[in-house]
């Protein structure tokens, strides 16, 4: 028996299988590359750039640095922030937090993560921001801000929530929540 071949072979078939395929792999991975490249100057919202890495409560044994009523926020990423664009808001248990003022009842918010102007603006609830990223113009990653509240803000239990806002642009850049 003699086999013969066919007069038209599969391999233009497969070879167009291939390039195909090899395109979408190629396709998937520029893909994947220009999502994780951060671009400079926009930042995506919900990204987690600041992080809480400690909380002081009332009743906190440990209460040295900053008593019992500290909040220490850590920058974790790439890139030093503009601190008089950035501002904070703090949420105790999912809800603004609010402390009485002569004036009634007011929220909560940092003006400014600038240490240097922050004694010149008006924080109820805020008595001091301090750390190595309160020092300048700018907040450097691994650089730390600690902000000291008034006595018995924070209770053991508390979920405390610390949002940074962009000022200019009123986008909210990082966001961390954590357990007292």
């Amino acid at each position: 028996m003699i086999l013969r071949r066919a007069s038209r072979a599969i391999s233009p078939v497969i070879a167009t299988m291939l390039l195909v395929g090899m395109t979408v792999v190629l396709s998937a991975l520029v893909y994947l590359m220009v999502i994780a490249t951060p671009i400079p100057g926009m930042d995506f919202p919900g990204s987690q750039y600041i992080h809480i890495i400690e909380i002081r409560h009332a009743g906190d044994p440990d209460e040295t640095d900053c008593e019992d009523r500290c909040i220490k926020l850590l920058h974790r990423g790439t890139r030093a922030l503009e601190n008089n664009a950035l501002a904070a808001i703090i949420l105790k248990n999912r809800v603004t937090m609010m402390v009485s003022t002569d004036g009634g009842v007011t929220p909560i918010n940092i003006t400014t993560m600038n240490g240097l102007k922050f004694p010149k603006t008006k924080h109820d609830g805020v008595q001091t921001l301090s750390g190595t990223g309160t020092k300048g113009a700018t907040w450097e990653p691994g650089e730390e801000i600690w902000i000291l509240l008034r006595k018995n803000l924070i209770k053991e239990g508390d979920l405390i929530t610390v949002r940074i806002i962009h000022k200019p642009t009123n986008i909210v850049i990082s966001e961390d929540t954590a357990r007292a």
